[in-house]
């Protein structure tokens, strides 16, 4: 009777088996709910704290640091920005660029004191309107619109001629070529003086360039003036923040390897020899 009775319970099958699978089911897909919604809700600063001190513990050498997001700043990220003797990849600078990186370092701490200087002046916060980048084309400095123009002008606004004084000053003696880039967003602008975005770019750019001529011992043939207007953007111009990290103006410290792709200057007797041989 025992063993008959085991058989009988044996073969009883379950009906609500399905349950477990479905509330297993249901408990991932909450799970998954609650990481999505955890991921969208970041705490930016926290996260930027949290990017800094990994760094610090790794060894990273600090060139630029952007706390916050505000208009006409850079980056679009919260999380600040950082150079390592190592990059990314995993590749070690080339001899070529580890002077930029000291470049780098060397205009971050004087960013950093012309900063404290004028911490009686929020607006002057350098650390949210200069973005210092090493990349193929060498060391470029990404200046905000609103640090050194008014919206719609080309004169370099008085108040931040100490700022751009102290860049000229640390780039003086640096035999690389120095390329000054003007960009706008893709606002029209038609005024006298400025018919288009082109005129406007390339009339900050020339700004610049004309100052460093003028109160530097920056040789003519080092510095070139570019206006790009609107047509390369670092953020979508679709958006008023992007619109306001697209109005920049760029210096560009061009590598040894760029600055092979730059027009030369050529020799009294060379200008001769090219004329002779035109004619």
């Amino acid at each position: 009777m025992a063993r008959k009775k085991k058989h009988t319970e044996e073969e009883h099958e379950n009906s609500e088996r399905w349950l477990v699978s479905y509330a297993d089911f249901i408990t991932l897909l909450f799970a998954f709910f609650v990481t999505m919604y955890s991921v969208s809700r970041v705490d930016g600063k926290k996260l930027g704290s949290a990017v800094e001190s990994l760094q610090r513990a790794l060894g990273s050498v600090i060139a630029v640091q952007i706390s916050q997001r505000e208009p006409g700043v850079f980056p679009s990220q919260v999380v600040p920005i950082k150079f390592s003797l190592t990059p990314i990849e995993g590749k070690p600078y080339s001899a070529e660029k580890r002077p930029l990186v000291e470049m780098a370092k060397e205009i971050q701490d004087k960013l950093e004191k012309v900063s404290q200087e004028r911490a009686d002046r929020p607006e002057a916060n350098l650390a949210n309107q200069i973005k210092i980048i090493i990349e193929k084309r060498g060391l470029v400095i990404r200046i905000s619109e609103r640090l050194f123009f008014d919206s719609g002008d080309a004169s370099i606004r008085r108040e931040f001629i100490p700022v751009l004084d102290m860049l000229a000053r640390t780039l003086e003696k640096v035999p690389n070529h120095i390329r000054i880039e003007g960009h706008t967003d893709s606002v029209p602008i038609n005024t006298p003086r400025f018919p288009s975005n082109w005129e406007l770019s390339t009339a900050r750019a020339t700004a610049i360039v004309r100052y460093l001529l003028t109160n530097f011992e920056y040789g003519a043939e080092r510095l070139s003036a570019t206006g790009y207007a609107e047509f390369h953007p670092i953020e979508s111009n679709k958006t008023p923040e992007g619109r306001l990290q697209n109005r920049r103006v760029d210096f560009v410290i061009l590598s040894d390897k760029e600055m092979e792709s730059e027009p030369q200057a050529e020799e009294p007797h060379q200008k001769k020899d090219s004329t002779s041989l035109s004619l």
